[in-house]
């Protein structure tokens, strides 16, 4: 931390001629100071009191007690203000509150406030948008803006926590979370109360159809991510490891209803359609490997019966492929029903070969 209780002791809030030697000239000094400040606050919108101290060091040999002393200056002279706790406050009062406790965190900010009309205007904006039913109206445009950045952020969080959900091919409302991020990026980008009040009013519609959309789509992944995951496996599924299945006219009809949903981009209306045609394609599914169980049992007891196997070989060899439609049945999921599937194909060629090796 750059500043000391005794430099902040040594601040003058009075007349400047009575502080420094006038012989030379401070003008440059005190422009380099302000031109510091103005950058950081292009930049970011703020500055941090020691940020600011530090920066102004790096560039220029000025002491840390000079530096602060021309910033208490510039918010003398009204060209900036002093944000301590999100509260404003005059030099006299910060300095003060300084030589309590040295080391709080201070803000610098601009003093350029919008005209009062644009003010008014976001503020019923805002309150159009917020869900801040006890939100107090306040006339510090700051403090204000403090409201809008909260919303911002909010909105940001949401979006890219949709972001990060689903790795996977089918990724609802994509669109909608890239542009919505790259678009509070935009009005963002600088979170002083001027630029950032002068954000929401120069695009209100846009901003309504953010809020809309983050509503929209955070509800989406809170409510329906856990069936879209399975939606989307579902298909992959079937499309792709039960691949042979697709033959069938209606798993077919299914698999491409499915494919239709989970390529669109705004899915959220569609969840109870997608939710009876997965209820039906599992069915259809769980009757197709049903059958295939039963083509195996069947050619199994055949095998038993030309080899003529002894019953405890043969109740062995057939029960696990019975307990397999069991399972089967039971299964709440087509990948689980696959999964068992696979199992019985396993055991089926091992038992098939034991047959022969035993008899």
């Amino acid at each position: 931390m750059g500043r000391k209780k005794k430099d902040i002791e040594n601040i003058s809030l009075g007349p400047r001629q009575l502080l420094f030697d006038f012989e030379k000239d401070k003008s440059k000094e005190q422009a380099t100071v302000i031109s510091c400040i103005e950058n950081k606050i292009e930049k970011c919108g703020h500055v941090d009191l020691d940020e600011c101290v530090q920066y102004v060091k790096e560039a220029n040999e000025l002491s840390d007690a000079a530096i602060i002393q021309y910033i208490f200056w510039l918010a003398k002279d009204l060209k900036v203000h002093f944000r301590l706790d999100g509260e404003h406050l005059e030099p006299p009062k910060l300095k003060r509150a300084l030589l309590k406790s040295v080391e709080q965190h201070v803000t610098i900010v601009p003093n350029k406030s919008v005209d009062n009309s644009i003010f008014q205007d976001v503020k019923r904006l805002y309150q159009q948008l917020s869900e801040e039913k006890d939100f107090i109206d306040c006339d510090d445009q700051y403090e204000f803006a403090r409201h809008l950045s909260r919303k911002v952020n909010d909105w940001q969080v949401k979006l890219k926590a949709c972001q990060h959900v689903l790795q996977m091919p089918f990724v609802p409302y994509e669109k909608e979370i890239d542009d919505g991020i790259h678009f509070i990026n935009e009005i963002s980008a600088k979170l002083d109360s001027f630029s950032l009040i002068n954000a929401f009013y120069n695009n209100q519609e846009a901003i309504l159809k953010l809020s809309d959309d983050v509503r929209k789509i955070s509800e989406f992944y809170l409510k329906h991510i856990d069936f879209w995951k399975n939606l989307a496996q579902s298909f992959e599924e079937v499309n792709n490891n039960l691949s042979e299945l697709v033959q069938n006219p209606d798993i077919a009809a299914s698999v491409k209803a499915l494919k239709q949903i989970l390529s669109a981009a705004a899915p959220y209306n569609r969840i109870p359609e997608a939710k009876k045609i997965l209820n039906k394609m599992a069915q259809q599914c769980r009757i197709s490997l049903l059958e295939k169980l039963d083509d195996m049992i069947v050619a199994m007891k055949k095998h038993l019966d030309v080899h003529g196997a002894e019953p405890e070989l043969r109740n062995k060899s057939l029960y696990f492929l019975r307990a397999t439609k069991k399972r089967i049945h039971q299964a709440n999921n087509i990948k689980n029903m696959n999964l068992c599937l696979i199992e019985a194909e396993e055991k089926f060629d091992v038992f098939w070969d034991e047959i022969e090796i035993y008899l």
